[in-house]
């Protein structure tokens, strides 16, 4: 009996085991099949919609001036007085500095006297040829006379009833009268030179007295142009040499905006220009509007800038403008058919968008930036290419994992 319950102990010991075991198993959980669906991302997309729309840059620059002049004074004097300051606005004749005017109306003085005398000489001249004029057929008489008598004496000489010493007299008194006439006409006939000379001499001296009042106005330094002091580089009281500079000042109307314009854009500009099209730039500074239009592009192209210096004059917000201010303002190209304004999360890269398919799946797109445009106060960037097809939906949500035939539902329009 020992020997039989040593062998049946193991048995139902192993019995009871499989009997458990397929307890278990008969009472263990069933798991279902799950099946795995794709993502749709939410987007938001646009209608495909080309047309015409004009190129807006945004352009960064800083305001230069056409006419920027420094004023120099045309004398050496003392500087009595100035009367702006950096900054100042003034008006074209209005008096800027005042120097010292002693020594100028001096010498205004002399010049006039200089004239005077000039015209003094000029009437001796005249009053001298009158009197010649009037003297000479008097002169002439009185020869013919002295040489009558010169006859006479000879006559009684060669009859030895007259004396050789009064024959020697008469004939010296005709080679006196002689000479007397030919100083005359030699005096009129000098006449014309001499008057030549002497209005020579009064146009000098009126040259040199207008040169004086010339200088002495040059002591008063005015307003070349309606404009604004930049720089005064003298005080009350500086001794100022002649064609040292007193102060520096532009003109308002010829403030510009001087801007680097990309290479992408030049034969754009350059096509509106040789058509005579104006193009404008237009934004805001501190809360004001500033607008102009270009007037040029540069001639040099600076190494390494990618693009070509444009030039554009202000047309209006200059009067509180600072030259040297940097802006930033917004050039308007003429319209471009065949585009689209988008928002710059449409372009993935440089070059490409995203259509989205009837199964609501990513089809890629090259593209064609041809510029950017200002629109419902966003910037977007206009693009252009023949794949864009009207009635398409374009993505306009910037996805990390946006890849071709990538599941997308549209949530919102763009």
């Amino acid at each position: 009996m020992n020997r039989l319950r040593r062998l049946l102990v193991p048995l139902l010991i192993i019995a009871l085991a499989i009997a458990v075991f397929l307890a278990l198993k008969a009472t263990k959980p069933h798991s279902k099949d799950v099946e795995i669906q794709e993502k749709a991302w939410p987007v938001a997309a646009v209608p495909v919609k080309t047309g015409e729309w004009p190129t807006n840059i945004m352009l960064y620059g800083a305001v230069d001036a056409l006419r920027y002049s420094v004023l120099t004074a045309a004398l050496t004097a003392d500087v009595k007085q100035v009367y702006v300051i950096e900054g100042s606005q003034v008006r074209a004749g209005d008096l800027l500095v005042e120097l010292d005017d002693q020594d100028a109306k001096l010498d205004l003085i002399q010049r006039q006297a200089d004239v005077a005398q000039a015209q003094a000489a000029i009437a001796v001249q005249e009053s001298r040829h009158q009197a010649d004029l009037e003297t000479l057929p008097s002169e002439r008489r009185l020869y013919k006379l002295v040489q009558a008598e010169v006859a006479r004496l000879l006559d009684l000489k060669k009859k030895q009833v007259g004396s050789q010493s009064a024959l020697d007299t008469a004939r010296q008194n005709a080679a006196r009268q002689s000479i007397s006439i030919a100083r005359i006409e030699e005096s009129i006939r000098t006449h014309e030179s001499k008057m030549l000379e002497l209005q020579a001499a009064l146009e000098r001296a009126r040259a040199a007295l207008e040169k004086a009042r010339l200088q002495l106005e040059r002591t008063r330094v005015k307003a070349p142009f309606d404009g604004r002091v930049v720089k005064v580089l003298v005080a009350q009281g500086h001794r100022a040499n002649a064609g040292a500079p007193l102060l520096e000042m532009f003109e308002n109307a010829s403030l510009m905006f001087r801007a680097m314009l990309p290479a992408i854009y030049v034969p754009q500009v350059r096509k509106a220009l040789a058509e005579e099209k104006s193009l404008v730039v237009a934004g805001a500074v501190d809360g004001n509007e500033v607008r102009g239009h270009l007037i040029s592009l540069g001639a040099e192209v600076r190494q390494g800038s990618g693009g070509v210096e444009a030039l554009f004059q202000i047309d209006s917000g200059w009067d509180w403008l600072q030259k040297g201010r940097v802006m930033q303002l917004r050039l308007t190209l003429p319209k471009q058919s065949g585009v689209m304004p988008v928002p710059f999360e449409a372009l993935y890269g440089s070059n490409k968008v995203y259509v989205i398919d009837a199964q609501q799946r990513l089809r890629p797109v090259q593209v064609e930036r041809v510029g950017e445009i200002w629109l419902n106060g966003k910037n977007q960037v206009l693009i252009r290419s023949p794949q864009l097809k009207s009635g398409q939906q374009l993505l306009v949500t910037q996805l990390p994992n946006a890849v071709e035939s990538l599941l997308v539902e549209v949530v919102a329009g763009g």
